[in-house]
């Protein structure tokens, strides 16, 4: 037995593009229903990532909804302008207050498990809910998941992972390697580390290589070849300094062989800080002043973000262990997600613990721990890895490269972005037994924003009249690169949001919304 409900409009994925997509509609009137998969909502942002990433984008990109969040922020930290950094926990504040207000109805913990598409279209859903499955029957649906789950399961072509070179003839395409400061120069003066070949004894005690690095075979050879793979994902996890911090966890399998590598080069390298292994983000725990720019600044408090070091010889970015993630069933993604957890956990452990760890790093490491108010129903470790990157329709329109860096306006615009092309690092190369490399990172700075069309978010008609895809948007992994933004997602959620509410007025698929008036109602036709 099933439980049944009917809404005129379904958005799959309480991600922050799926809260503005609902909060849209349901600001016009619609009946809606917001169904994720997680038990919070917030995705990305309410679990580690507490950045905007404004330094990496133009103002323009910064509206309507995710605008509204920015400035509920902070007003909760006291400030009359929009917070572009900010704790998990006020995030998560945040956003329960826009659904609230909408009216927008939210069914968590609720993972899709089939979909019935009649007539071109998807005609009902079926998600896991305790005590029954819930059956849902919407004329109109939004997928703002990090997967594309509902677009896959309706039958929507999509891609994964990296073309070559030749798809799109995109330069940034493919396997790659920086190799000189050039190719990642930009005109603020940071982030220009080239991908070193590192020199280091490789071999594992009885056969094989150490954990962490895969045998090339080649591939370094082979610039410019696509090969399906992803960016590496890992925990934003949050620090404190705080007195009432919690010691990280030691993961159940934990093995001090897994860092091994970065054991091997320590012992090497006794005055390598703490910060050439992670990355280390200000959090908003401290004062804050607006800017010049519109982007409120930051003071430093005692609580900080992990990141992924870019340069590191071993980070938090989980290399070679996200392959499985993008296709994989729940019981798949589920040892993945479990298996960077292990990892993520296990190596601040190492940090803190390890005697091959240099003592001036140890304890450097012992300062921190996680914060007692920041995930508390979750151990205090965020709830969700940061997916960067999974599946990407194939829809009516494919933005690349060229769309970013070249032919920038659209005459079917519905969001201005302006992020860099950020990939990180896809795999880590043995080259042999004493050398290797990190390959796969795009770091390539826009000065202009650029127009992402309409037909970018919706899939072909004859492949679905009926669903909006804002989150997997069509595009290149190039293309995707920039576009795979929290702040971005939002605008295009709006866009998807205002698109469904124009599609059910009109009683037409959506392919056939009328753009203009699209744009309109957003407020942005003549930008």
């Amino acid at each position: 037995m099933n439980t049944e409900t009917t809404a005129d409009l379904v958005v799959y994925g309480a991600t922050p593009g799926g809260i503005a997509a609902a909060c849209t509609a349901a600001d016009r009137g619609m009946s809606v229903l917001l169904i994720s998969p997680d038990r919070h909502v917030g995705g990305h942002l309410t679990s580690g990532i507490c950045t905007t990433e404004c330094e990496h984008m133009l103002p323009i990109s910064f509206r309507g909804w995710m605008l509204k969040f920015l400035n509920l922020l902070g007003s909760m930290y006291g400030i009359d302008a929009p917070l572009h950094r900010f704790e998990p926990h006020r995030a998560l504040q945040a956003f329960q207050t826009l659904l609230d207000e909408a009216g927008v109805t939210v069914h968590a913990n609720s993972p899709l498990e089939a979909v019935t598409v009649e007539s071109g279209g998807i005609r009902s859903c079926r998600f896991s809910a305790d005590p029954l499955p819930r059956v849902v029957s919407a004329p109109l649906w939004i997928d703002c998941s990090y997967e594309g789950d509902l677009m896959a399961m309706a039958g929507v072509p999509y891609a994964v992972g990296r073309e070559s070179v030749d798809v799109y003839h995109e330069s940034l395409a493919g396997i790659r390697f920086i190799d000189s400061l050039e190719e990642v120069a930009n005109t603020r003066g940071h982030a220009e580390r080239i991908d070193l070949l590192w020199e280091i004894d490789l071999r594992h005690r009885e056969a094989g290589l150490i954990d962490g690095v895969a045998p090339s075979e080649g591939t370094h050879l082979q610039r410019g070849h696509g090969d399906g793979k992803v960016m590496n994902y890992h925990f934003r996890v949050t620090v404190t300094s705080a007195a009432d911090r919690v010691p990280f966890p030691v993961p159940p399998d934990y093995s001090e062989e897994r860092y091994e590598l970065l054991a091997r080069f320590l012992r090497a390298n006794q005055d390598t800080p703490l910060t050439m292994i992670l990355a280390f983000l200000n959090h908003p725990s401290g004062q804050y002043s607006p800017g010049p720019d519109g982007f409120t600044r930051v003071q430093p408090g005692v609580k900080w973000e992990l990141n992924n070091l870019q340069g590191s010889i071993l980070s938090l970015g989980h290399l070679g262990g996200q392959f499985d993630y993008p296709d994989g069933d729940r019981e798949t993604r589920a040892r993945v997600i479990a298996d960077h957890y292990n990892h993520n956990a296990g190596l601040l452990h190492f940090l803190s613990s390890s005697p091959d760890v240099p003592p001036a790093v140890r304890q450097e490491m012992q300062r921190w721990g996680l914060p007692a108010d920041e995930y508390t129903d979750n151990h205090h470790w965020p709830y969700q890895p940061y997916i960067r990157e999974a599946r990407r329709m194939a829809g009516a329109y494919v933005m690349t490269q060229h769309d970013l860096l070249d032919d920038r306006t659209k005459e079917d615009c519905i969001y201005w972005n302006s992020h860099w092309i950020d990939s990180h690092h896809v795999q880590r190369l043995a080259l042999d037994d004493h050398h290797f490399r990190n390959e796969g990172r795009i770091w390539k700075e826009l000065t202009e924003a650029y127009a992402v069309p309409y037909r970018a978010l919706v899939p072909r008609r004859e492949d679905c009249a009926n669903l909006i895809v804002p989150g997997c948007v069509s595009a290149s992994h190039v293309a995707f690169c920039s576009i795979r933004l929290e702040s971005s997602w939002m605008g295009l959620g709006e866009a998807a949001g205002e698109a469904a509410v124009l599609a059910h007025r009109q009683g037409c698929a959506v392919q056939d919304v009328p753009v203009a008036q699209l744009q309109r109602n957003l407020g942005f036709a003549h930008d």
